[in-house]
């Protein structure tokens, strides 16, 4: 059985260059690209959903602006949730509609204002996690990561 495609065509998601370093050190690596420590993650996209996440999380949008490094819509495509069968583009449409609650970002015609406006949570996010890490003397970022899974299961179970 084939799996469904989440997007029409391949598309492109951008995220701010200035953030390079934060991607690099979720994935183990340091300040010039050597290994350093455990990763957190070992491509891009898992940063730059995490970082959409938070962004979703603490209602963080900011433009990417013209200095961007680029994934491929193929690329979530093609990346697995863990060892499920879903692909994390499913998250980048999630997290886009529950920023947005418009059921409508879903249709093909509207896959380029989806894509910004996930694009804008991860920009968000990242400006996020440089304030969080620099308040911080942990160089592997799992700290700050911890602390914001924590604050964020706390905030779900306050609800409830």
């Amino acid at each position: 059985m084939a799996e469904q495609k989440h997007f029409s065509s391949s598309q492109t998601i951008h995220w701010p260059t200035e953030y390079a370093y934060i991607v690099n050190m979720l994935k183990g690596l340091d300040l010039n690209g050597q290994p350093s420590h455990d990763p957190l993650y070992r491509y891009n996209t898992g940063p730059v959903l995490l970082a959409a996440t938070i962004g979703l999380a603490h209602n963080r949008e900011r433009d990417v602006g013209p200095n961007r490094q680029e994934i491929s819509t193929d690329t979530f495509e093609s990346h697995r949730l863990g060892n499920s069968q879903s692909s994390l583009a499913s998250l980048v449409l999630l997290i886009a509609l529950i920023g947005t609650q418009d059921l409508e970002l879903l249709r093909p015609d509207r896959e380029a204002e989806l894509i910004r406006k996930f694009e804008r949570y991860a920009a968000g996010g990242f400006e996020y996690l440089r304030g969080a890490l620099s308040t911080s003397d942990d160089v592997t970022g799992q700290a700050v990561i911890r602390n914001e899974i924590a604050q964020a299961l706390g905030a779900q179970s306050d609800q409830i």
